[in-house]
């Protein structure tokens, strides 16, 4: 998922449709929800657990690897408190 802050509808779409982008872009337009999140820089990536907590935030672009390890780090932590969850994810 995506916030575009500051723009309208219409060049969210079209740059959406000109990127490929499938994902959902909810839009920001007057910027509260990035007020909210503490949003200082584009782009900005908050990994947000199942409890709805913020685990990580990242400002700049990201590549697959620092989205994973990210992700690694969050679901670990999750096994940690939950043993079950460690036993899924260890196979």
């Amino acid at each position: 998922m995506s916030v575009d802050i500051g723009e309208g509808r219409e060049i969210v779409q079209a740059f959406a449709q000109e990127q490929g982008l499938t994902f959902p872009i909810l839009l920001d337009e007057s910027g509260g929800v990035a007020q909210g999140y503490r949003v200082r820089g584009v782009p900005t990536s908050l990994f947000i657990d199942r409890a709805g907590v913020i685990q990580a935030r990242y400002t700049g672009p990201m590549n697959e690897a620092l989205i994973a390890k990210h992700l690694d780090q969050i679901l670990c932590e999750e096994c940690n408190d939950d043993p079950k969850k460690a036993e899924i994810k260890n196979g």
